[in-house]
């Protein structure tokens, strides 16, 4: 009975290997011309003024330019805004300011279930006060749209039932 070749001594395989060595051997080369091309252009040989943010180079015994530092939550924005998340973090203030959007009368009353799609979903305690909710419609959507930002909520839709929070009714 014969055993399979060796996949390790496969001329063919072998072959295969140094020619993937090869590519990734020219692409650390040109990473490497890359970066210091750009090492290059941002060599300023001027000494820093007061408006430039440097660091001590750990190559020499001088100092290094480096980019000014940015407001974190612009960083923060940029990343959410890239993934698609703003509107539904925007929506989730709903609940941490939902007696400001309502009063405070009506926040014992009722609470924010969820913002999904533009749609404000508000649980009412009992019938009477989702009638009176949905007669204040046009009024929450707008205080909704200052408080939450434009087009965050563009309707509301009214449920009936037990509020879930940690409001007490009097």
């Amino acid at each position: 009975m014969s055993r399979p070749p060796d996949p390790a001594h496969d001329p063919r395989s072998a072959r295969h290997r140094d020619r993937d060595e090869r590519v990734y051997d020219r692409r650390r080369r040109a990473d490497a011309r890359r970066r210091a091309r750009l090492d290059r252009e941002a060599y300023d040989p001027s000494p820093p003024t007061d408006d430039d943010w440097v660091t001590p180079d750990p190559d020499t015994d001088g100092l290094r330019r480096v980019r000014p530092p940015t407001p974190v939550g612009a960083d923060v924005e940029r990343f959410l805004a890239q993934r698609g998340w703003s509107d539904r973090l925007r929506g989730t203030r709903v609940f941490t300011r939902w007696e400001e959007i309502v009063g405070a009368d009506l926040a014992r009353r009722c609470e924010p279930v969820r913002v999904a799609g533009g749609i404000l979903v508000i649980r009412a305690e009992s019938q009477v006060w989702a009638t009176q909710l949905h007669y204040l419609t046009p009024v929450l959507l707008r205080s909704a749209a200052q408080v939450l930002g434009p087009d965050t909520v563009r309707s509301v839709r009214l449920v009936v039932g037990p509020l879930q929070g940690t409001q007490e009714t009097p």
